[in-house]
Parts: C-alpha cells; structure tokens; sequence
C-alpha cells in the first residue's frame, strides 16, 4: 500500500508505474533479507535492532542523493556498489529522466547516476538477497540452535 501511496503522490505517469512498483519491491526483499540475517545471529531482538540501525543508516546516507558518488570521500566509495538505495535511486532516476526529457536529464547529471545501470543493479541486489538469506539460515542452524 505504501508504494501506491508514494506513486500517486508522485504524479508520475502510468507507463511508470511498474518501474516503481519494481524497484520499491525489491529494496523491500533487500531490507528484509538484511533483517533477517542480523535477527538469525542475534540473541534477542535489542540486540539485532541495534546491529542493524548502523548498516540501515549508511545505506540510507549513500544513495547517490545524499551522499553522491562525486562529494563521497575515496575510502567510503565501495559502499555505492553494494547499497540498495544507490542502485534503487540511481535505476529510478533515470528511469524518470528518460521517460520526461531533457530537464529531467539534467538531475541524472547532477547526481553523478548513470543510465543503463539496470542489470547491474539487479544483479547486485539479487546476489545480495541470495546471500543474506543464505547467512540467515546459517545463523538460525548455528546461532539459535533452531531445531525440527
């Protein structure tokens, strides 16, 4: 519901929609898998909420709009390639732009985002996934001594 909600609000059009839909979609399947995992290796939930706030919080800060590429110190530039945000934001952005012209074109620009980013970003945030939850079962086996 909260993507409809956020898609309207947009005033994008509907050739958009699925874009979005997508995109929010799997930054979701990303966040839940890193949630997870950290639930899966922490004792109590205190604990996993405090472990994840920290990886929440960099994600959220190097998305390409907060912290762009270009303004990002040499030693923090590796978080991009592995950021939800970024990729999400980057693959959205552009998205936009083509789709609305040359003004739009020039926020591309601006925030360093480059097009035909797509597959790797979807790469990047499947594998992610893959191996997130991967971690989680380990943890659950290992950690929590979870049995049948």
């Amino acid at each position: 519901a909260q993507i409809l909600i956020a898609y309207k609000f947009s005033g994008f059009s509907a050739d958009l929609f699925q874009t979005l839909f997508g995109w929010a979609l799997l930054v979701f399947l990303v966040y839940d898998s890193l949630f997870s995992c950290v639930a899966a290796f922490a004792p109590d939930a205190q604990l996993a909420q405090l472990v994840a706030t920290p990886m929440l919080t960099i994600f959220m800060l190097f998305n390409g709009f907060v912290v762009s590429r270009a303004a990002a110190p040499v030693w923090f530039k590796w978080v991009f390639q592995i950021s939800p945000n970024f990729h999400t934001m980057q693959s959205l952005v552009t998205a936009v732009a083509k789709h609305e012209g040359e003004d739009a074109a020039g926020i591309v620009d601006a925030f360093g985002y480059e097009y035909g980013q797509e597959g790797t970003a979807l790469a990047v945030m499947v594998a992610s996934i893959v191996v997130l939850r991967a971690l989680q079962l380990l943890g659950l086996r290992f950690c929590n001594n979870v049995q049948r």
